[in-house]
């Protein structure tokens, strides 16, 4: 069962006392997580939404909030589905999220993608320039939403010469004009056909390319730090894509909750900063 589904009985929930990954108990980011933290010698769990809410106690006493127990939390929450599974089990879900948000929020123990005060949500939007201008970007690609697959618009400067089309309720993406399968609505922007793209992974104010090309001075790291900082995030990944003579990048994604492929290609870095950012 997926953890953004509403569960039968609730269950008993043991008392915590380490790290506590709220995920899909079998996303393997989270997995991964707690058996690394569980073999450096700290407790570790992963509990989905709906045990984490029951795990936690906020009591406020005037201008006073305690959050119980105040143990370190890392936020891998997963989408709200697409389509409404049933009323009783989207509100369910929204108040255990509203409960997150307050534990999240005002614990004084270490957070890994602490809530902003919009939510327990990113400033990441499905819209990639719309993310851009939230990063401190331009934001002057040329980017199309429509109910069809739409056909292509004129390209801004260095945006590509392939224009792709991604269906929004199967996240699949084709070149024009092969259509992505699902039924929309669509989004569209230019790219290449065959780009080249790095993947930089952020924690913090570290960062950590995933390829050992020689990029340094695109300053790829201090500009994906700047970006996920302005994006309310602490561990995110930017992937670029970068122009052929090297010389040039563009932001193409930034991904809140990067999978464990991109993590693994820089855990040498990021394992031993995670546990110094969790267990400080």
């Amino acid at each position: 069962m997926s953890s953004s589904e509403s569960p039968g009985a609730p269950g008993p929930v043991e008392p915590l006392d380490g790290l506590v990954v709220v995920a899909d108990p079998k996303d393997p980011v989270a997995v991964e997580v707690r058996d690394f933290v569980r073999e450096s010698g700290h407790r570790a769990a992963v509990l989905d939404v709906f045990d984490a809410a029951q795990a936690f106690t906020v009591t406020v006493d005037g201008p006073a909030a305690v959050v119980e127990p105040a143990v370190p939390l890392m936020l891998r929450l997963p989408a709200p589905p697409l389509r409404r599974v049933s009323f009783d089990a989207e509100f369910q879900l929204t108040e255990c999220l509203a409960h997150l948000w307050a534990v999240a929020a005002l614990t004084p123990a270490p957070v890994i993608n602490r809530p902003a005060p919009g939510g327990p949500g990113t400033r990441v939007s499905p819209s990639a320039v719309l993310t851009d201008l939230r990063a401190g970007l331009p934001g002057d690609a040329v980017e199309v939403f429509s109910a069809l697959p739409p056909a292509p618009a004129p390209p801004a400067r260095d945006e590509g010469t392939q224009w792709w089309v991604q269906d929004y309720s199967t996240w699949t993406t084709r070149p024009w004009p092969e259509p992505p399968a699902g039924p929309g609505p669509y989004r569209a922007r230019w790219s290449d056909p065959d780009p080249l793209l790095e993947n930089v992974v952020v924690l913090g104010d570290r960062a950590w390319p995933c390829s050992a090309v020689e990029l340094d001075g695109l300053r790829l790291a201090e500009h994906s730090t700047d970006m996920v900082a302005r994006l309310g995030l602490d561990l995110a990944s930017v992937v670029w894509r970068i122009s052929p003579d090297l010389t040039e990048a563009r932001p193409v994604v930034v991904e809140p909750f990067p999978d464990i492929e991109q993590l693994r290609a820089v855990w040498l870095g990021l394992g031993p900063r995670l546990l110094e950012v969790l267990f400080p």
